[in-house]
């Protein structure tokens, strides 16, 4: 690695680059009931697809270098066509003159990569047994950046690497540390290479392009911005809204400034649906058809999506209790709404009411008021939401189940309890049995 003194000068004119992490190349991206055999096809392709996305921007913003902070496969059976696609990307890169700075996390450890792929020269792979720092310079020789990286050894690294890294050096110009970690809480991920906020303040650097934590986060500091730009292409329904790169521009002062790009083929997206007026189940298909569409022309790709039936309606019976949402899932399924692009619907959950007067069956003195007063209890003490929880989580852990299934987080935990008192409610009042 380049480890000759930079100038003084310090950058001396606006520095650009992108940073990416997550990857995840090979990654099988959900399917869903409806997909033709183009769309399912796309879909398998789409981590793919985001990746060639990243280097066009790259190409076509005239980034000085790109950022991959691991993850860039997504496990260690060495997937030889992920890598060769990584590779055209790479070399992509070097034909137009841009070099690209990597460390392996937790998915593609230093020992999993298969070293009978070469990766080109403009390829620069950080150290796994200690930090290591290269200065980036301009094509007159000009230091830009001063970058320090280190990889992941083996896929389980419970080591705080962070406190491993090196205070900045007098002589470095904008410092970059480049890592796959765990900054403070590991929001919904394994804690890999758990750090705290402070290891990577003291450091003194400019910047930390960081990976792991798929959804885009910014930990600011008072000098120094944290950053994980999430991963390129949602996978799954837990990995909803834009998914994308960030390219950044550092002014000749030092400044920093950030813009997200997107790069997401496919993207996964929540949707509430008040259905309050709605009275009809024909009217409610067309009504969601229509939120579907909408949700295409807002993203500008194709869409696939959860959606959340709300409100107070007389078709609640129908819907939580009868056979009303498989109804409308298998029109949807049979008939996708298309747009400019496809849009699918992953799944329909019904959070409706039925049309009661909840305050006042929550005041009466029988079995629907206690199921009221039991729903609000689960919803705010902490331990009867953990006993609910140790309840839940088996069925998502079952052989047949844990592959496609990510474990409920404490939204999804409320979202059910809310969908059970619903339906208790719904088929008590109409006489029904629960």
């Amino acid at each position: 690695m380049d480890s000759m003194p930079p100038s003084p000068e310090g950058t001396p004119r606006p520095l650009r680059f992108i940073h990416t992490a997550d990857l995840h190349l090979g990654s099988r991206v959900m399917g869903v009931t409806g997909m033709n055999d183009d769309t399912r096809r796309d879909l398998a392709l789409a981590t793919y697809q985001s990746w060639k996305k990243i280097v066009d921007l790259c190409i076509q913003e005239k980034v000085d270098f790109l950022l991959i902070a691991g993850d860039t496969y997504d496990s260690t059976d060495n997937n030889i066509r992920a890598q060769l696609q990584f590779r055209e990307g790479l070399v992509r890169l070097g034909q137009n003159g841009i070099p690209a700075y990597i460390v392996h996390g937790n998915h593609d450890p230093y020992n999993s990569w298969s070293r009978s792929i070469a990766l080109p020269e403009n390829a620069v792979v950080f150290s796994h047994t200690a930090p290591e720092h290269v200065i980036h310079r301009d094509g007159s020789g000009v230091p830009l950046a001063a970058i320090v990286g280190m990889s992941f050894p083996t896929a389980h690294v419970k080591e705080n690497l962070a406190r491993k890294f090196p205070d900045r050096e007098a002589d470095w110009p904008y410092t970059i540390g480049l890592l796959h970690c765990s900054v403070g809480s590991s929001m919904g991920h394994e804690p890999y290479a758990p750090c705290a906020a402070e290891d990577l303040t003291r450091c003194g650097y400019d910047y930390w392009a960081l990976g792991h934590i798929h959804k885009p986060t910014e930990i600011s500091s008072s000098d120094c911005p944290f950053i994980y730009p999430g991963n390129p292409q949602g996978r799954d329904s837990s990995e909803t809204g834009e998914r994308g790169c960030l390219l950044v521009t550092v002014a000749a002062d030092g400044e920093t400034a950030m813009q997200f790009l997107p790069t997401a083929q496919f993207q996964w997206k929540e949707m509430a649906v008040d259905i309050s007026g709605t009275d009809d189940i024909g009217m409610l298909e067309e009504q969601i058809r229509g939120e579907l569409l909408s949700a295409v022309g807002e993203t500008g790709t194709p869409v696939i999506s959860r959606i959340v039936l709300t409100g107070a309606t007389t078709l609640h019976s129908a819907l939580a209790a009868g056979d009303g949402v498989t109804a409308i899932m298998e029109q949807l399924n049979d008939d996708p709404p298309s747009g400019r692009h496809p849009a699918f619907a992953e799944r329909i959950i019904c959070q409706t009411l039925p049309r009661i007067d909840r305050g006042e069956v929550q005041s009466r003195e029988d079995i629907l008021g206690e199921i009221c007063r039991i729903g609000d209890r689960a919803r705010t003490e902490g331990q009867m939401r953990e006993v609910l929880n140790d309840i839940i989580s088996p069925l998502y852990l079952r052989s047949e189940a844990k592959s496609h299934l990510n474990l409920p987080e404490e939204d999804e935990i409320k979202a059910i309890m809310s969908e059970a008192e619903s339906l208790l409610l719904s088929k008590l009042m109409e006489g029904g049995s629960a």
